[in-house]
């Protein structure tokens, strides 16, 4: 497939099932529902807690996202089913281990940096708001914008096929690291076309981000309060979720014309 094609199938390919993204988008309302308590809590012990139910909560969000990848590798139209929700949350798991891993080479040393000034800052109630600017009044600024940089257009699209190659095969995590075969993937897939498609859904999730704020301001502007705030967790966000899903296992099984 084109890049075109990709696009503009991923595009449509939500649209499918509107009862899906709704389902998805509740789990997104209930994944931040911790979240949003973590500033109230930050002070009185319970951070720890609300962030671990977070990032549990996000597993079945992120195994959904690979079981969208499986069904689209094996040519399957239709939007999976939330069934299983064991194995959802197994591959969920399994997907943020992956993420995690490659994001290593440019969180470390952003860690080993801010390490350092740990102990020292610790004992503020914001303490990591204070490691990064006191990185920053340090003149680490520059390392940790490398940092960021080196994941964001190397490591993380780079994990992107790594989790479409575990989703072609079984969901077996050691596929994940097979570096071989993903550089051969991407190599025949060609690497400015990758790129070309890799920004390009970047540019896409960026306007639809900028749309749900568009459209969040208009209803604060009639007074539909809580509405535009549920406007990006309950659509926009499921929507960004399974476009991506969809447009990763396409490229994946694309060849190397444009």
């Amino acid at each position: 497939m084109s890049i075109k094609e990709i696009i503009i199938d991923s595009i449509k390919y939500p649209f499918l099932d509107w009862k899906k993204i709704l389902i998805l988008g509740m789990i997104v309302v209930i994944y931040k529902i911790p979240l949003n308590m973590f500033p109230i809590n930050l002070q009185n012990g319970f951070t720890d807690q609300f962030l671990v139910i977070a990032l549990l909560i996000n597993c079945f969000i992120i195994g959904y996202f690979f079981k969208i990848i499986q069904y689209s590798l094996k040519d399957t139209r239709e939007l999976p089913k939330f069934s299983k929700w064991v194995n959802l949350f197994k591959n969920g798991f399994k997907v943020t281990f992956v993420s995690f891993i490659y994001s290593i080479p440019a969180t470390l040393p952003i860690v080993i940096l801010n390490s350092s000034l740990l102990n020292f800052y610790s004992h503020e109630p914001y303490f990591i708001i204070f490691i990064m600017g006191a990185a920053i009044n340090h003149g680490y600024l520059h390392t940790i914008w490398f940092a960021y940089i080196l994941y964001l257009l190397i490591l993380f699209p780079i994990s992107l096929i790594a989790i479409a190659n575990m989703a072609n095969n079984d969901g077996k995590l050691s596929y994940a690291f097979e570096f071989k075969v993903i550089f051969d993937k991407i190599k025949n897939i060609g690497w400015i076309k990758f790129y070309s498609w890799y920004l390009l859904t970047g540019v896409i999730n960026l306007l639809i981000f900028l749309i749900g704020v568009l459209i969040g301001f208009i209803l604060i502007l009639v007074h539909t309060f809580p509405f535009e705030k549920l406007i990006a967790p309950l659509i926009l966000t499921p929507y960004i979720y399974i476009f991506f899903a969809r447009s990763i296992a396409l490229i994946y099984q694309s060849d190397n014309t444009i």
